[in-house]
């Protein structure tokens, strides 16, 4: 079930590396492209590394950059709160044109929305919003892909799929993250119903089947590499629908241990184990 132009490396299960750092995970797990994080990508400009040479550095090494991650502006209501670091993972202050501009500098085609720091979204204005910013992306020749994340103001699949739906854009999706859809309503009959070109993405991390009283520090950094922890992965595999379109698709694991191995060992054990859940 591996995506015909191989796995995709998400960008945070190896946050806490240089971009060549990642190159050699990258090459190590035999993964064929890369995701990165606005502030990522200003913080290595302001170091003096352009997005001419952060593209060519990846593009060199056969590593494509597909996807931009996270906007979190699309939404009128966006309050971040005014303690949030400049390197929090989730940092979503950058407008929809700044994204889509390092898209295109860097090659990539995909933006990922996410509802962060909003209430509970009303569907019809949830659709309204999201189809808004897919015309704005389209004419940059862009596509978007709506992430739902528990006890953000789109949590689940169910809210996340009826915006889509609703939005009723060619250029808008899902991206469907493991850790995610057991952690808010796991509705497999959902996922197995949806159409295969409308997910865009997939995202795979394995966890304890018992959640942390803190959910944000799990997710941001207690997430486990597939086959280390609990939860059937094996039956969320089977249940994504089948796609004639082209889906990423990769381990993105917040992990404080993992983040203490090398970078080649980080890359060789993520790409083995998604592998082997994906076979």
């Amino acid at each position: 079930m591996v995506a015909p132009g191989g796995l995709t490396l998400w960008g945070p299960s190896v946050l806490p590396l240089s971009f060549s750092e990642r190159i050699v995970a990258a090459h190590a797990g035999g993964f064929s492209s890369t995701s990165l994080i606005p502030f990522e990508l200003r913080r290595a400009e302001t170091s003096g590394q352009g997005l001419r040479e952060i593209r060519a550095e990846f593009e060199d090494a056969g590593i494509a950059i597909r996807v931009v991650d996270p906007l979190a502006t699309w939404l009128p209501n966006f309050s971040p709160p005014p303690e949030l670091r400049e390197d929090d993972p989730v940092l979503g202050g950058y407008q929809p044109d700044e994204v889509f501009a390092l898209c295109h500098a860097l090659g990539a085609d995909l933006v990922t929305t996410l509802a962060l720091f909003v209430p509970l979204l009303e569907v019809d204005a949830g659709a309204e919003h999201f189809a808004a910013v897919c015309d704005d992306a389209a004419e940059h020749g862009l596509r978007l892909q709506v992430e739902f994340i528990p006890g953000t103001g789109i949590p689940d699949i169910a809210l996340a799929w009826e915006i889509v739906r609703r939005a009723g854009r060619a250029n808008g999706g899902l991206i469907v993250d493991s850790w995610h859809f057991f952690r808010s309503n796991p509705d497999f009959d959902l996922l197995a119903s949806i159409p295969g070109d409308r997910i865009f993405s997939v995202q795979i991390e394995d966890a304890p089947a018992k959640p942390s009283e803190n959910l944000a520090i799990e997710s941001l950094h207690g997430r486990l590499v597939p086959g280390d922890g609990e939860l059937d992965l094996a039956r969320f595999v089977a249940a994504l629908p089948e796609t004639s379109s082209e889906r990423l698709i990769g381990p993105e694991v917040f992990s404080d241990d993992l983040w203490q191995l090398p970078a080649d060992e980080i890359g060789r054990l993520l790409g083995e184990r998604t592998r082997a859940l994906l076979v």
